[in-house]
């Protein structure tokens, strides 16, 4: 049987995952208004999936009283059959109603939430492909496909109970092949996830390939730009978690609300870590130009694919270096010590 945690372990547990998910979200994006007087679109990103993260909490909250309530109710009465109802009947059915369709959404926010954050991963590899354009067509396919699995993650969550209205019916989705349906829509969800994770760790790895950096900073970045095996390992938990859950209330009766909250749980966690993997590439890169306005220009270079640039520049190569420079502000790339040479 799986184990929860009480009612008080879990609200303490969620809002302190959101706070540290503020707390990194706001951090980084002050630091990049500091530095560079500007947000980019994988900052707006990550503030939106702050705010679906937000909205994610607050119907946690409201719905988990519910679902405490009906575990307690469900002890009681296989103790003793004739334990009456903590509510009058009519309102029990009205909060159990409501749970239901706070649950749904609950779902649609938890796919925004996962999906902003990998959609801000996205577009921060993309300022690190500009002049590559074999490499910004990679890209684009993977966003193709990140997206299109997203829509198909939203999209399941409409399919799992025929006809929709059934899903927050007092008797909910309860039938033999709606438990078949959410079976299989929470697997196929799960693995759409794993997919869309690992969509975005390839195309940054495979550049770090072609990358002319020490190995010691090319192991540091392919650790960062891993990171989202993280969230992978978490979606696992959850499905196995939920999973068995699911599968101990068909034999319990006494756990049927162990699913729902082990559910809320396990989202909450995964979308918490996913905004904050979202949040640490950008720390690496910025804390790394900050320290480079430090150092006088003469003695840097930028880390590119195949080589790194070091020569000296010529008066008639001065407008297509300020536009290169242009160029490159919005550049994720780092700037790595040469030695000059002089002649």
């Amino acid at each position: 049987m799986a184990s929860i945690p009480n009612y008080t372990e879990m609200m303490v547990l969620i809002w302190v995952l959101w706070g540290v998910a503020v707390g990194m979200t706001a951090f980084r994006v002050i630091f990049q208004w500091r530095l560079q007087r500007r947000l980019h679109g994988d900052d707006y990103f990550v503030l939106a999936g702050l705010v679906s993260l937000t909205a994610l909490t607050a119907v946690i909250t409201r719905i988990l009283p519910q679902w405490f309530l009906i575990a307690e109710y469900s002890k009681a009465l296989v103790a003793n059959p004739k334990t009456p109802s903590p509510l009058p009947a009519d309102e029990m059915t009205a909060r159990n109603v409501m749970s239901l369709k706070l649950m749904f959404s609950q779902m649609l926010l938890f796919w925004t939430t996962l999906w902003a954050a990998k959609f801000s991963i996205l577009w921060f590899i993309r300022r690190l492909l500009y002049g590559l354009p074999n490499y910004m067509r990679w890209w684009w396919r993977c966003f193709a496909a990140v997206l299109t699995l997203y829509l198909a993650c939203m999209l399941s969550n409409f399919l799992t109970c025929s006809p929709l209205y059934r899903y927050w019916s007092p008797a909910g989705c309860s039938l033999p092949d709606d438990l078949r349906r959410a079976d299989a829509s929470i697997k196929f969800a799960t693995s759409a996830d794993i997919v869309a994770d690992v969509l975005t760790m390839i195309l940054p790895l495979h550049l770090l390939r072609n990358l002319t950096i020490s190995r010691p900073h090319k192991f540091g970045l392919a650790i960062l730009f891993s990171l989202g095996a993280i969230i992978v390992a978490i979606a696992l938990v959850r499905l196995v978690q939920v999973t068995k859950a699911t599968g101990d209330s068909a034999e319990d009766p006494t756990t049927i609300a162990n699913g729902p909250v082990l559910l809320s749980m396990w989202s909450h966690i995964e979308s918490t870590v996913s905004m904050i993997v979202a949040t640490l590439p950008a720390f690496r890169f910025l804390r790394k130009r900050n320290a480079n306005t430090t150092q006088t220009t003469n003695k840097y270079s930028v880390a590119t694919i195949g080589g790194t640039g070091g020569s000296r520049s010529r008066p008639w190569q001065h407008s297509e270096t300020n536009e290169a420079t242009i160029r490159g502000s919005d550049s994720q790339t780092e700037l790595q010590p040469v030695r000059s040479k002089t002649s």
